[in-house]
């Protein structure tokens, strides 16, 4: 189960909300960076099969600063592995275009123990600080280094923007990857939370046979709307259950 999270969390990365509800308007496209409070309740499917469930909240405040943390926790045929829980959590600073995390922890819970990984952004020094229990490895911090959840916000942007596409790195606690999201064209998706028409983003990596994409209606949620990651006659996609957001100042 948990190499299933974290092929959602890669493509991605909480606990089901109780009822879908329809999905109330957002701020304009262009307002990334405006404060606002969102939080969203997804499904994790494998092979169209239930196995996690997701709760994602962000938060951006009037100085820009953002916190976004996603809980996955097991369900359905995987909810026997009780006491298993994935907390990620990015924090740092957006404004429109420029998204820049700070830091992003990854938590694993099983049962009693606990383990926690961490990524540091310095981008004054231009170092990438990871964070293993009292093992720390520092590397060079190039520009556009997202973590596995803020590059979301990323992503969001090039589907509100309209561009083309945007070369980024995603770091994780473990090693970083290059990756090219591409801007597809608008199509119509139908998940627990409704019908939209939304903007499908691909991610394209060096791994051959993989493929990754993403869909957002800008409109409706800063939060994508459906992520899926296949490989290998295999499917993993987190859909959207329910969604809530208040737009303006959360304080």
């Amino acid at each position: 189960m948990l190499r299933l999270i974290r092929c959602l969390a890669c493509a991605a990365s909480p606990l089901a909300l109780l009822a879908c509800t329809p999905a109330p308007q957002a701020p304009s496209p262009d307002t990334l960076g405006n404060p606002l409070a969102v939080e969203a309740g997804y499904r994790l499917l494998f092979n169209d099969t239930l196995v996690g469930n997701a709760f994602f909240a962000l938060r951006i405040d009037a100085d820009h600063s953002y916190v976004l943390e996603a809980l996955t926790t097991p369900a359905g045929k995987m909810e026997q592995a009780a006491g298993h829980e994935i907390l990620e959590s990015s924090r740092g600073n957006v404004d429109g275009a420029l998204v820049q995390p700070e830091e992003f922890t990854h938590s694993v819970i099983d049962g009693e123990h606990i383990k926690v990984e961490r990524l540091l952004f310095d981008w004054d020094k231009r170092l990438l600080r990871r964070i293993d229990g009292e093992a720390t490895q520092t590397a060079s911090l190039q520009p556009g280094t997202h973590d596995r959840l803020s590059y979301l916000l990323a992503a969001r942007h090039l589907a509100s923007a309209a561009g083309d596409a945007v070369e980024i790195e995603i770091a994780s606690p473990r090693a970083s990857e290059k990756t090219r999201l591409e801007l597809q064209d608008a199509e119509p998706i139908e998940v627990p939370a409704g019908r939209f028409r939304a903007l499908g983003i691909t991610r394209a990596t060096a791994e051959n046979g993989e493929t990754r994409s993403l869909w957002f209606d800008v409109e409706a949620s800063p939060l994508p709307l459906r992520v899926s990651h296949s490989w290998d006659g295999n499917t993993v996609e987190m859909v959207l259950e329910t969604l809530s957001q208040a737009p303006g100042d959360p304080h």
